[in-house]
């Protein structure tokens, strides 16, 4: 009896440390939804949750992670076996805006002169590349029944964990970091200015997390569908929420592509020089991967031609070189319809 009455003591410290550990990380990675004052802080963690934190919290309190550096990184990708989408806000002139619409105004009267002077397009690509695919995931999910689910799976697979992830990790490890280094520390004397795009950078953070979620839901509800132990109803609604939720995924994509294009890439393009972004460029590169950059570099080709914007496809000609232009057809061929052609 007590070698079981010190096990669950263990059991209870070892729980009770990493809701400490938890909370603390979600704390320091959602700041603005969490209101710490010195007095309530150094009471310890038994401040209420916000609704949104809450739903980081399994019913029972334990949490998974997919990786343990997720601890150790506040701005990593967080995942659990909630089904909750997180609420976000809908506000559509964040208090933000206006201080980083009249530096952009301060430094060109014409935006797309700015958009020229910056030179990770790669990542806005990648971007539009994953709100393409939500689509076309919603338009396939929507023609689908429980009889001809393999093809709706191989095509999660690659929306959520192939290309979802790919950003994210560029996201998680390069450029968000680089890129609210850059457009906050810069500013001392602008103290307005750094508090603006850091809670840009904070909005687009948490887009970012909801984003994550919403990926984990639609692999989960994939499952589902192709469980064929699973009754016929309950198979025919998951179908029908991973086209609910492919909708919700691409919208949300595209509101992070709006802020991006209008208030922060412009940013970048006036604050950073150019070497310095090209440098970084190829680093980002480099972390993706020779074969991943193929399957993602064919992906931003057919989003790019698919909207038709002489400006991008222009930025793109400009951006990519010849050879791997060239290659783009080859590559389309061998490595992404394999993967994609159920979406076509």
């Amino acid at each position: 009896m007590a070698v079981i009455s010190r096990t669950r003591r263990k059991c209870c410290l070892r729980q009770f440390l990493a809701h400490v550990a938890l909370f603390t990380w979600t704390a320091l990675a959602f700041p603005s939804q969490f209101h710490l004052t010195p007095t309530t802080f150094a009471r310890g963690f038994v401040l209420p949750l916000s609704s949104f934190a809450k739903n980081i919290f399994h019913r029972d309190g334990h949490r998974s992670f997919a990786n343990n550096d997720v601890l150790e990184k506040p701005n990593q990708l967080r995942t659990g076996d909630s089904d909750t989408v997180p609420v976000l806000s809908t506000s559509t002139a964040p208090s933000y805006e206006k201080e980083i619409r009249e530096f952009l105004a301060s430094k060109s009267s014409d935006s797309s002169s700015l958009l020229k002077q910056f030179h990770v397009q790669g990542w806005r690509w990648h971007t539009k590349s994953l709100a393409r695919d939500a689509r076309r995931l919603r338009k396939l999910a929507m023609k689908t029944n429980t009889k001809n689910t393999e093809s709706l799976k191989h095509a999660c697979d690659y929306v959520v964990g192939f290309n979802m992830m790919g950003l994210h990790k560029i996201e998680t490890n390069l450029f968000f970091p680089w890129m609210r280094e850059k457009l906050t520390i810069g500013f001392p004397e602008k103290q307005k200015l750094s508090i603006s795009f850091s809670s840009a950078m904070d909005g687009l953070e948490t887009d970012r997390w909801a984003v994550a979620q919403l990926g984990q839901i639609i692999s989960k509800k994939v499952l589902v569908a192709c469980n064929t132990q699973a009754s016929e109803s309950r198979r025919s609604n998951a179908i029908f929420e991973i086209a609910e939720h492919s909708a919700e995924l691409e919208n949300l994509v595209q509101r992070m592509i709006s802020t991006e294009d209008s208030l922060l890439v412009p940013s970048i393009g006036a604050i950073v020089p150019v070497r310095e972004q090209k440098s970084f460029n190829n680093k980002v590169l480099r972390k993706l991967g020779l074969l991943d950059s193929r399957l993602h570099l064919v992906g931003m080709y057919e989003t790019v031609w698919e909207d038709n914007d002489s400006q991008e496809k222009e930025l793109f000609q400009q951006a990519i070189p010849g050879i791997s232009r060239k290659m783009i057809p080859r590559w389309k061929k061998k490595l992404y319809q394999p993967k994609t052609f159920m979406m076509e």
